[in-house]
Order: structure tokens, then C-alpha cells, then sequence
């Protein structure tokens, strides 16, 4: 995380609201524009698919 912490978007009220009626959700978007910061907000829990040290067992899974 960066020295000055999360800023809040527009979208974290949004993400919330689609979370209650579903427990997944797709977040599209330019890289670098804040998916992943704003998605870590509101996860229980995180996967990432590349993770080297789970890489073959994330791929088995997928």
C-alpha cells in the first residue's frame, strides 16, 4: 500500500451493493486504475493467479 493509504472511489459503495447480491464479481478496467486496491477493500478473501510459489496448483484449480 502506498505511504498515504487508500482514497476511497466512487465505485466502493457500488462494489458493496453488487457484493451483497453476489458473492463475485468482475471488475474490468485500464491497468494501473485501482481494480485490485479497491477489490482488496471489500474481499474476504484473495487469490492470485500468479503467485509463483502456487502457480501449478492455481493452474490445476483453474
Amino acid at each position: 500500500m502506498s505511504e498515504f493509504g487508500y482514497k476511497t472511489r466512487i465505485y466502493d459503495d457500488v462494489l458493496k451493493n453488487k457484493l451483497k447480491s453476489s458473492s463475485t464479481v468482475l471488475i474490468q478496467g485500464p491497468k494501473w486504475c485501482g481494480k485490485t486496491t479497491t477489490a482488496e477493500q471489500q474481499a474476504r478473501s484473495s487469490l492470485y493467479m500468479s503467485d509463483p510459489d502456487n502457480l501449478s496448483k492455481n493452474l490445476l484449480l483453474a
